[in-house]
């Protein structure tokens, strides 16, 4: 995506650091660079209803709606120096597979690199909720799009001092999202409506991270950093009511919320997957392994990465689906069919020289069992 791109005015959201003129022709030609790679991938993903992805950045993604979207967070190099960014993407998921891939959103910073970021589907026409938490500055939480293809930031970036965001999603009409920091964790609320007057910020009990903040429709799930239990309650302007606390056997290191439900990652000896059901509390474990899982939920479904096996679970133990190509960096579902984020290379010619190149495919792998 080049500067006079038609979409770099709506993507570019940029820390203060970033609007700075230091490095500005270096930094036009990694990007222009960047969308030269990014267009080479997209011919190639539709002549096989995939997207590629180049690299193999930080992926998090969500299904829904009969489309996908996914953010990809990963450094950019210039002569000079290195800047950070989070490049957001949406496409239709159809019974050939994907197809449709446009990048609308890109989230910018020389401050630091990304240590949390949460995308979720917000409804029809591929729309989507994304935030950015870094270590040294605050990031937006954006909401896309508009009929123009244009984005809404519900809460805009900011110094590090300010309460980071680490997860997002639509409830209704708004917009909210979990952060935390020094002065303690909050739940904002926003439209989805540029510059929209009726935004709140609500405290909240605990202390969140990075992976451990989710929202969805009618449900707010959060865990604290190094904590072994999740919270889950109803999300409104005024915070989040009827709270209740549940113990998952061990650190909680990611957390993911669906209507009815929450899905976390837990480090007890192994790893394992739990489903907590948010009007009982009951807790199943429904995967155990020895290396950390990629997970996705959505409808009555979760998904779960190992490796490179993909299984499934509707409530019990997990059934395995199918395989990767590579390593899996995300997967997600939509309560029916499964896509997974997998590593590939290969060796390939760049300009005179033979190098291994690595892109990061998306492919629907199989349907839930």
């Amino acid at each position: 995506m080049t500067p006079d791109h038609p979409a770099a005015s709506r993507a570019a959201v940029a820390s203060p650091s970033m609007r700075s003129s230091r490095g500005t022709t270096a930094l036009r030609a990694a990007i222009a660079g960047l969308a030269v790679a990014g267009a080479l991938a997209a011919a190639a993903g539709s002549a096989s209803a995939a997207a590629t992805i180049g690299g193999w950045g930080q992926i998090t993604a969500d299904m829904g709606s009969g489309a996908i979207a996914w953010a990809d967070a990963q450094p950019a190099t210039t002569k000079t120096f290195t800047y950070w960014r989070v490049d957001a993407a949406h496409a239709r998921v159809t019974s050939r597979g994907i197809s449709g891939e446009t990048e609308p959103v890109a989230v910018r910073t020389s401050a630091g690199p990304f240590t949390g970021v949460d995308i979720r589907m917000a409804g029809p026409r591929r729309a989507f909720t994304l935030s950015a938490a870094s270590t040294a500055f605050t990031g937006p939480v954006i909401w896309c799009c508009t009929t123009d293809d244009l984005e809404v930031v519900t809460s805009s970036d900011s110094d590090g001092s300010a309460p980071h965001p680490y997860g997002a999603g639509m409830d209704g009409t708004r917009v909210r999202w979990i952060s935390g920091g020094p002065g303690g964790a909050f739940l904002g609320s926003g439209d989805p409506v540029e510059n929209a007057e009726r935004v709140t910020s609500a405290p909240i009990p605990g202390n969140p991270g990075p992976g451990l903040a989710s929202v969805a429709q009618g449900i707010a799930a959060w865990a604290d950093t190094g904590g072994t239990s999740i919270r889950i309650g109803v999300p409104s302007d005024t915070g989040v009511s009827g709270i209740r606390q549940v113990q998952q056997g061990g650190r909680v290191a990611q957390v993911r919320a669906v209507p009815g439900y929450v899905v976390a990652v837990v480090r007890a000896g192994g790893w394992r997957v739990t489903r907590t059901d948010a009007a009982s509390g009951a807790v199943t474990v429904v995967w155990r392994g020895s290396s950390r899982p990629q997970i996705g939920a959505g409808g009555r479904a979760i998904a779960i990465g190992a490796g490179r096996a993909v299984l499934t679970s509707r409530g019990g133990a997990a059934k395995k689906v199918g395989d990767a190509r590579g390593p899996i960096a995300a997967i997600a579902t939509d309560g029916s069919r499964v896509a997974v984020f997998e590593r590939v290379s290969r060796r390939a010619k760049v300009g005179k020289v033979t190098k291994t190149v690595r892109n990061t495919a998306v492919r629907i792998v199989g349907r839930v069992r």
